[in-house]
Parts: structure tokens; C-alpha cells; sequence
């Protein structure tokens, strides 16, 4: 009987802890190319603070004969959230307020994706720093923190430089 309890125990546990890796945030990064540039990307799928999910996608793109670019796009359920573009989106780093521009197409406009120019705000920020994302919604506004491993993948993406 005991070695029954034991057994359960176990499975409760390992249920547990699937559950928990599960529902986490998941971050992948991957390199694309294709002949006129390089996308090095991290891929995240967040909650924000009602319990939408959110794929969030950090990339830093290299055009053949054009400067880099560091972007960040924010894909929410269609019909569950419309984005109020042009307003920027806003991060919370540290007690500080960062604007970053909306650059989302207007082209090719999708209500609930939404497109961010990075590169201006990176020297402000740190790899220790704590980020929350404030999405400007016609709604109002969802918040979506940025868990530390999430925001280190930002980094190495900021970071990265193609081969030469």
C-alpha cells in the first residue's frame, strides 16, 4: 500500500510540474535567410493580464545593403483584441516608461498584430531589467510581463551579427 501511495505521489508530482512547463511561456530562436536578408528571431507565446494569449515575435532582420532593424510583433486572437495603431506601445523597465514607435504596416493593416521598432530603446535597457509591455488596445490597454528568460533571448537576438 505504501509503495501505491508513493506511486501516486510521483504522478501527481510529474503531472504538476508538466503542467507548469506547459502553460509557462515557451521562447525558441531560430536564423532564416533567404538572398536579400538574414532574420535571426525569437518566437514567445505570453498571456497578457485577462488571459489572451499573445505569440510574440523579437527579431533583428539584416537587409542586403540596408541597416538592421530590431522589431517586435505582438499577434493577438483574431476578434478577441484590436489594436489602436498608430499609438505606440509602452514598456515598463524598472520604474521607467519607454514609448516605442508602431511601424506596423499600414499597407497591410491586421487589427489584432501589431509592429514595434526596438532599436531605439535598446541602449536603455539592461539584461536584468524586468519588463511588462503595455499593448495600446481599442479596448484599453493589456499588460503582458516578460518573463527574465523571454527577455534574455531579446538580448542574444539584439545581439546577434551574421557571418561574415
Amino acid at each position: 500500500m505504501e509503495n501505491l501511495f508513493r506511486l501516486w505521489k510521483t504522478c501527481v508530482l510529474v503531472g504538476v510540474i508538466w503542467l507548469f512547463v506547459s502553460t509557462s511561456a515557451f521562447a525558441s530562436i531560430h536564423t532564416y535567410s533567404d538572398q536579400n536578408s538574414v532574420l535571426y528571431r525569437s518566437l514567445s507565446r505570453l498571456q497578457d493580464d485577462s488571459n489572451r494569449a499573445w505569440q510574440v515575435v523579437f527579431y533583428k532582420r539584416f537587409p542586403i545593403g540596408q541597416p538592421n532593424s530590431v522589431h517586435l510583433r505582438l499577434v493577438g486572437f483574431p476578434g478577441a483584441v484590436t489594436i489602436d495603431h498608430p499609438r505606440s506601445l509602452e514598456l515598463e523597465a524598472n520604474r521607467s516608461l519607454l514609448s516605442i514607435e508602431d511601424v506596423t504596416s499600414k499597407d497591410f493593416p491586421i487589427a489584432h498584430v501589431g509592429e514595434y521598432d526596438f532599436k531605439p530603446i535598446l541602449n536603455q535597457l539592461d539584461t536584468d531589467t524586468k519588463l511588462t509591455l503595455i499593448l495600446p488596445l481599442k479596448s484599453g490597454e493589456a499588460r503582458l510581463k516578460v518573463p527574465q528568460d523571454t527577455a534574455l533571448e531579446w538580448w542574444r537576438v539584439a545581439s546577434w551579427q551574421p557571418e561574415q
